[in-house]
């Protein structure tokens, strides 16, 4: 299992604009996030599926990330992520 490409990741680049005005989060490398020194948040890619993993506790869960985004999605997918800060 492979990381994603960021390339691969431009339809959801507008949540990971907003991802990014969090400001506890760091972006290390496009794509990849990091909470303090722990990593947070990455992408991977495997034949034609992109999902992410999102640390929770400690724990990864995997983030499907389906062919066709919508915004509805995109508002999901930065909630989720805003909601494993807390």
């Amino acid at each position: 299992m492979g990381r994603c490409k960021y390339e691969k990741l431009q339809a959801i680049e507008p949540a990971l604009d907003e991802i990014r005005k969090i400001e506890v989060l760091k972006e290390t490398k496009p794509g990849i996030f990091y909470l303090k020194s722990q990593g947070f948040l990455h992408f991977h890619e495997k034949e034609d599926k992109i999902w992410a993993d999102l640390k929770v506790g400690d724990k990864w869960e995997p983030i499907d990330i389906p062919l066709k985004v919508t915004k509805k999605i995109l508002k999901y997918f930065v909630k989720t992520v805003t909601d494993a800060i807390a």
